[in-house]
């Protein structure tokens, strides 16, 4: 055979890589070869290096092929994907494009070959994307330089990291069309940030695109999702909290995308919030009782639905707690200037019309403006300098737009869309988007106050979610469920106390047990009663108490409740 590598030399029986002599590798393929038998195993097949992480654990093979169309793949492998008899790895080469002869024999000598293969040559492999010492490493790529080579090694692979077109085409067809949308300018700003969040030593968290159908959020989203990869690069909320791990997994230092919310269970939506924003799965036990290894990431992710993560949960009676809607941020997908999420058409007669031209574009362009991103912030001269530069930004961000006297949910919320902005800027200033210099951030000052006004103002969400509870359980029965005070005769069903007007107002006197199984339903009664005292909404009793004891028509003496008329104030 030409072109043929001998693995061993026959007189040792294995050579200096300790591969069997019988196996000999060439164009054709691997090839198994004994007095009796010339085995063809597979397509060629080449072991380049043996891989091991920073701890010299996680050991693997570099393995590089071609598929039938010519495409050269090279693959990480971690070599514990041979437990069980390599079904999995097999299946794993045969998804790729690697022909393997059938049969029993042939499989077995297949790892044998990959086994016992011993390269000179080492590589470092990481088991996430993200940053490693000053380099990015992606699923098909390592930007940076460290003097070694560091590779991505996982089982689990993704095909969603790709690029197609140049940066200009990009630029010229996506990126300036999002100039004048501020939705979409937070959008393609959340996939630049999610790679500075290592540097900028933030959180994890969320920002979810809320609004009516056909409204343009799946748009945006594959817009942003354009700055990595392939349209398929959106996922769906549809999926287990064990599959939400994995793919979680799969884009650390990166930004996960995920349309329609409302598919998720909504009794799952708000641990699954906490679980993203946390960084790292749930901690669960092997076969043998020992702790399994945790996913862990380190990401941004971007969401959409017709619903916020508060209306979805309520749908089974659960409320969204503050902490939950500080990790995953509820933006008002409309724009308020008639198109839905657009604010500016660009030359298009319609939204639907400009939308089209963006889902065309995002198929035909994708991937270059995380490359050329990275690329930018990896050169010496910009990567010395990044940290104190993202500071910076952030700094002028949060002295600028955070509210005076805002509480500390609205500051971590602040530094998210500081952190956005601020990516937004650094790519212009690499000329990634092709945008104006403070057009992302004038765009990102937009989201937020977007954000602050629905939210209803700059306390803490708990006391805000008390008192807009208070108000609407008044609202809605005021009249039906509370008694006159001189009502001669009672006709009121399901009654929750009485309702007394005087000349200085109505006071409504709520029954201790109405108050904290009904009004303050999901909420703590206690601290519920101690923010409505302070509000001035609720009328103190002895010793500064909550609660009064009054009495009441018909009942007597009996601990009560007495809201103001405060109550429809502000």
């Amino acid at each position: 055979m030409t072109n043929e590598t001998l693995i061993a030399p026959a007189e040792n029986k294995k050579s200096a890589n300790h591969m069997p002599y019988l196996l000999t590798v060439n164009e054709d393929g691997v090839f198994y070869t004994d007095d009796n038998d010339n085995r063809w195993i597979c397509s060629k097949l080449e072991i380049k290096a043996l891989v091991r992480d920073r701890a010299s654990e996680n050991w693997g093979r570099l393995l590089e092929f071609m598929d039938a169309d010519g495409n050269l793949h090279t693959w990480a492998m971690p070599m514990e994907m041979l437990k069980g008899g390599g079904e999995e790895l097999r299946g794993e080469l045969l998804r790729l494009g690697l022909e393997i002869a059938p049969g029993i024999k042939p499989r077995n000598l297949l790892i044998e070959y990959i086994t016992t293969a011993k390269p000179e040559a080492r590589a470092r492999c990481v088991t996430r994307t993200g940053w490693y010492d000053p380099v990015f490493v992606l699923p098909d790529r390592t930007i940076g330089d460290m003097g070694e080579l560091i590779i991505y090694q996982s089982e689990n692979q993704t095909r969603s990291y790709c690029h197609a077109g140049t940066l200009d085409e990009w630029r010229q067809q996506v990126g300036k069309l999002c100039a004048g949308n501020s939705r979409l300018i937070l959008a393609v700003s959340c996939a630049f940030a999610a790679m500075l969040l290592h540097h900028a030593g933030m959180e994890s968290g969320g920002i979810h695109l809320v609004g009516a159908s056909s409204g343009g959020k799946t748009t945006a989203l594959r817009v942003a999702a354009s700055v990595f990869g392939l349209p398929q690069y959106v996922n769906r909320w549809r999926a287990t909290t064990n599959g939400l791990e994995a793919l979680a997994a799969l884009h650390s230092d990166t930004l996960l995308v995920l349309d329609e919310l409302a598919q998720v269970d909504p009794r799952e939506t708000g641990e699954i919030a906490y679980m993203l924003a946390n960084g790292s799965g749930k901690a669960r036990a092997n076969r043998t009782g020992a702790a399994k290894t945790r996913y862990e990431w380190r990401m941004l992710f971007l969401s959409a639905g017709e619903v916020s993560l508060s209306q979805h949960m309520l749908e089974v009676g659960k409320k969204a707690r503050a902490g939950q809607e500080v990790r995953l941020v509820d933006v008002p997908a409309d724009a308020g200037a008639g198109f839905g999420i657009f604010e500016t058409l660009h030359q298009a007669n319609t939204g639907a019309e400009f939308s089209q031209a963006l889902l065309k574009a995002t198929s035909q362009y994708y991937g270059t403006p995380a490359i050329v991103f990275l690329e930018s912030i990896t050169k010496s001269d910009n990567f010395l300098k990044l940290s104190q530069q993202i500071k910076q930004l952030r700094d002028e961000f949060l002295a600028e737009n955070l509210p005076t006297n805002a509480c500390g949910q609205v500051h971590r919320v602040c530094e998210r869309f500081a952190l956005i902005a601020t990516a937004g800027e650094l790519a212009t200033s690499y000329g990634v988007p092709g945008w104006q210099p403070q057009e992302a951030k004038n765009a990102i000052v937009t989201c937020f106050q977007a954000w602050l006004e629905q939210r209803g103002g700059t306390g803490d969400q708990e006391r805000i979610n008390i008192l807009s509870q208070v108000r609407s359980f008044l609202e809605a029965h005021g009249e039906s469920r509370f008694t006159e005070w001189d009502s001669e005769e009672s006709r009121t069903i399901n009654r929750t106390g009485f309702k007394k007007t005087t000349v200085e107002g109505t006071q409504f006197y709520v029954l201790a047990e109405a108050f904290s199984k009904e009004i303050c339903a999901g909420l703590d009664s206690r601290a519920a009663a101690r923010i409505l005292l302070a509000e001035g909404w609720l009328i103190a009793g002895e010793d500064g108490k909550t609660y009064r004891r009054e009495y009441l028509p018909r009942i007597g003496r009996s601990r009560c409740y007495v809201l103001t008329e405060k109550v429809w104030e502000g």
